[in-house]
């Protein structure tokens, strides 16, 4: 067993990742630290690690400066039918564009698959093992109806961006008036 992960190990290094093995509460500590520098980074945790980054990270008063809610189940048909991908407990925290178009659940999974292909998408929401937690992404979402950046360069700064389901934690902006 400890053979072949380690020929794993070896394989994802050496195509350039980091892996790092610590106890919950440094993996933990990592990742806020890393929300908290303005970094991006990607972590893959295990379960039992994301829920602990999650009750650390997601308190009452994160949630209502975050504006995350859950999205509703016509927004989950609309994905499954039109995008090919199911979610469950998927939260959102929609931008509304100048144009007045909400950009939410729909579309960031519309903008990933358009980036990254559906086979990703799909990938990362049918994790069983671990959770996939990006801190800080690259990411500038762009409103599907006029096509303007939403953050970066312009609209709504992207501290407004945050999601949260089973298999995918993201966009953790770092803000000086967000509670972390």
């Amino acid at each position: 067993m400890y053979e072949s992960m380690l020929t794993h190990i070896d394989a994802v290094t050496g195509s350039g990742k980091v892996i790092i093995s610590a106890n919950e509460s440094t993996v933990v500590e990592i990742v806020m630290e890393t929300i908290k520098s303005g970094r991006s980074a990607s972590f893959y945790l295990t379960n039992d690690q994301a829920k602990a980054f999650k009750a650390s990270y997601w308190t009452p008063e994160r949630i209502k400066a975050s504006k995350i809610q859950l999205i509703s189940n016509d927004e989950k048909d609309r994905i499954k039918a039109e995008l090919g991908v199911e979610v469950h407990s998927f939260r959102f925290s929609p931008i509304q564009c100048e144009c007045g178009h909400i950009y939410g659940g729909f579309e960031f999974l519309q903008q990933g698959i358009r980036e990254h292909g559906v086979n990703s998408v799909r990938a990362v929401f049918n994790l069983k093992n671990s959770m996939f937690l990006q801190a800080n992404p690259t990411l500038v979402p762009i409103c599907p109806n006029c096509d303007q950046m939403l953050g970066g360069d312009g609209g709504p700064d992207l501290g407004d961006l945050e999601y949260d389901c089973d298999q995918y934690v993201g966009c953790c902006i770092v803000e000086p008036d967000r509670p972390v």
